[in-house]
């Protein structure tokens, strides 16, 4: 096959400029498919856009839909230097004068001192944990240190840590800890093991580890406080459910005063997110459905079925009273202070909504609970595999693959005619430059019989 650049170099026709103008027409239906895909590509680049509108939407009615989320109850304390105190949405306004009278403990035997490296025979070791028995803890005839007495009973995990301290004059002791504090995690113990016989002292000797110090160690007893007068009591410094929706920490002995209100700014906050997502969605749908008259050029959601039923969907709900609300105080976003504007956009009064927080929080809560379950039971609907975003975006997807496919079978097709016509092109080249070496012969020989004659 000739070359591009011997083209037309026979016949000394621009038989490669009529080429090119050829294959740039065969290519047209190529650069068509070029623009449906790059449009296409854009369309779905704006689809991601709107789905990650759409999640952050969704989590912000999530908050709604979950009332643990929204802190809408607060406590605080007057000193939490002595008690802590937190509330979810279920607590009530109120106020309680509390004293931590006793903090919780758990108990802790200590041995009797050893002589450092002391060794002690086989034997077993038995402990009963909240009056439990655990399972036996064994030793085969051998020598242990009380390092690998005290490894040996955490592996164990029977509910009890130990320990080994070494005194300042270089003995040591075994400290057995309950994991548990509070009066009814007590624990008891027996052993038969023993010091090894050059142990060192006769006491030493005589000793087992199933004997305490009785000067040592810590009782386990439970966490005390007086909750207005009333006596209460806890395993650990952590009193939970005492009083509905409350908990309350003890630090240290001694006194003070929990307050317990409506927490209307973090309710606001939780409102005021699921508002600007919701015009996050709204905005990012109608910015991009214009059209140009001038230009003659639309945007990505101008006609888009899809893009506008995201916004239809989201308007019933927001219409419709959910059935779980026929008897609320607040059947409506816009009794919470939440309205549609002529634009589109909702738009928070929070004024208003405080006003409904101090009234009833409890029944705030219920409606914003309802409709955050609609709107972000909605929207998952949206986006999951079915759902009408999610096919959307799969069918955009789908058709740049088959604009791309059919791109390929074009481009083979073209390279065939331009093989086609580049063979007729060097065929059409090789006869006019025969026909005109042709000619210039018979040029020559005509005018060598005219200068004969």
């Amino acid at each position: 096959m000739a070359t591009t650049s011997s083209l037309g170099v026979g016949s000394g026709l621009d038989l490669q400029t009529m080429l090119t103008k050829l294959m740039d027409a065969e290519r047209a239906p190529i650069r068509a498919l070029d623009t449906k895909i790059s449009a296409t590509n854009s369309k779905i680049s704006l689809y991601g856009t709107l789905q990650s509108k759409l999640d952050a939407f969704k989590s912000a009615a999530e908050t709604l839909q979950f009332p643990s989320r929204l802190g809408a109850m607060t406590a605080t304390s007057s000193d939490s230097s002595v008690l802590g105190a937190s509330a979810i949405f279920t607590a009530a306004a109120a106020s309680y004068a509390v004293e931590v009278t006793q903090l919780a403990s758990a108990q802790k035997n200590v041995s009797m001192g050893y002589v450092a490296g002391t060794t002690f025979s086989g034997g077993d070791i038995d402990f009963t944990v909240a009056g439990v028995a655990a399972p036996t803890i064994s030793f085969a005839a051998g020598s242990y240190t009380l390092q690998d007495i005290s490894t040996k009973i955490n592996d164990a995990a029977v509910g009890v840590s130990a320990t080994v301290i070494t005194t300042t004059g270089g003995g040591q002791r075994l400290v057995l800890t309950s994991d548990k504090s509070g009066a009814a995690n007590t624990f008891s113990l027996t052993s038969t093991l023993t010091p090894s016989d050059d142990a060192g002292p006769p006491i030493v000797a005589q000793a087992s580890l199933a004997t305490a110090d009785p000067t040592k160690g810590a009782l386990a007893k439970d966490a005390t406080i007086k909750l207005d007068g009333i006596d209460v009591s806890s395993s650990t410094n952590q009193f939970t459910d005492k009083v509905t929706g409350l908990t309350f920490t003890a630090v240290k002995l001694g006194t003070s005063t929990v307050s317990v209100q409506n927490d209307s700014a973090k309710i606001t906050a939780a409102v005021q997110a699921f508002v600007d997502t919701y015009n996050a969605v709204a905005s990012t749908i109608k910015t991009n459905s214009g059209y140009n008259a001038t230009t003659k050029t639309a945007q990505g959601f101008n006609g888009d079925a899809t893009a506008r039923s995201v916004l239809e969907s989201l308007g019933n709900i927001r219409t419709t009273v959910p059935t779980e609300l026929a008897t609320a105080t607040f059947k409506t976003l816009a009794g919470l202070g939440i309205t549609i504007q002529q634009s589109g956009a909702l738009s928070l009064d929070s004024a208003q909504l405080k006003t409904a927080i101090s009234t009833s929080s409890t029944e705030v809560i219920k409606t914003l609970r309802a409709y955050g379950k609609a709107f972000g039971g909605a929207v998952n609907a949206m986006q999951s595999g079915s759902g009408s975003v999610a096919v959307r975006v799969e069918g955009l997807k789908n058709a740049v693959k088959s604009f791309q496919s059919n791109q390929t079978t074009l481009e083979y097709r073209i390279s065939l005619i331009e093989t086609r016509y580049r063979s007729q092109f060097s065929a059409l080249d090789t006869l006019i430059s025969k026909m005109n070496a042709l000619s210039s012969r018979l040029t020559q020989t005509l005018s060598t019989s005219t200068q004969s004659s």
